[in-house]
């Protein structure tokens, strides 16, 4: 009965004692559910967490992306408008040396080659024709010549180029892609009329350009009209003293024959 009763009391502890275990495995899986709940929890708010940062940093890169973009944009921008300002400048000064030395002499040849300078080095024209008109005669004078694609006369009834047509007609620079397409071919790039008064002095008739440049810039234009004005001036100038020195030395010649 003793060895009977010392199995049932070892039995006995083993069962509590399992118990005992189970209770505390119990309680230990119980907290680390929770704890795993938390690590859970904290995990989703830390995935939130770095989400949004990221987010925001990328918005913050794609702003600050937007933000170089336009400041290239806008350097881009001022170094062209310096680029632009600087050859308007650089013309303008130019031009105003040229028009001190067309208008610094009287002398009709001496223009003329002033109005050639200008057109060959401040406008880079290559081919190109001057006339100047006859009012005694009703026609167009040669003054001056640089290429081939003029016409050789000195002396021509009328202008039968449409761009040398429209210029005359609207007293403004004429240039040839202002004319319908089919209407180009054989045209002049532009003509220049030379306008002192709403007199027509002449016309400047631009075939071909220097090799160095392509085209007509807006500048380009703008000197254009100021040459034509310029160019009328200096020249009506310089046939009026002419004229009136020839009338001058006429009367005094005149005077000298009553003297004597």
């Amino acid at each position: 009965m003793d060895k009977v009763q010392a199995v049932q009391q070892m039995f006995r502890d083993l069962l509590e004692r399992s118990r005992s275990l189970r209770e505390d495995l119990l309680k230990e899986n119980d907290r680390l559910r929770h704890r795993v709940q938390d690590l859970e929890t904290d995990l989703a708010t830390a995935e939130t967490f770095l989400s949004t940062e990221f987010q925001e940093t990328s918005q913050e890169k794609e702003r600050l992306r937007r933000q170089t973009n336009e400041l290239e944009l806008e350097n881009r921008d001022f170094a062209q408008r310096n680029v632009e300002l600087e050859d308007r400048t650089s013309s303008l000064a130019n031009l105003y040396a040229a028009t001190f030395q067309l208008h610094s002499t009287l002398d009709p040849a001496t223009v003329i080659q002033c109005v050639v300078e200008i057109a060959l080095n401040l406008i880079g024209a290559a081919d190109f024709v001057l006339y100047l008109t006859d009012d005694s005669q009703g026609d167009y004078v040669l003054a001056a010549r640089e290429g081939d694609s003029a016409p050789a006369t000195t002396r021509l009834p009328t202008l039968a180029k449409l761009v040398e047509q429209g210029a005359i007609e609207q007293k403004r620079t004429f240039f040839q892609d202002e004319l319908p397409e089919g209407a180009r071919s054989g045209e002049p790039l532009c003509c220049v009329p030379l306008i002192f008064r709403d007199r027509l002095v002449g016309t400047m008739t631009v075939y071909g350009l220097l090799s160095h440049k392509q085209t007509f810039s807006s500048l380009d234009r703008e000197l254009f009209d100021l040459l034509g004005g310029q160019a009328a001036l200096a020249i009506v100038s310089s046939q009026a003293y002419i004229s009136v020195d020839r009338k001058l030395k006429t009367v005094q010649k005149f005077m000298e024959l009553l003297k004597n």
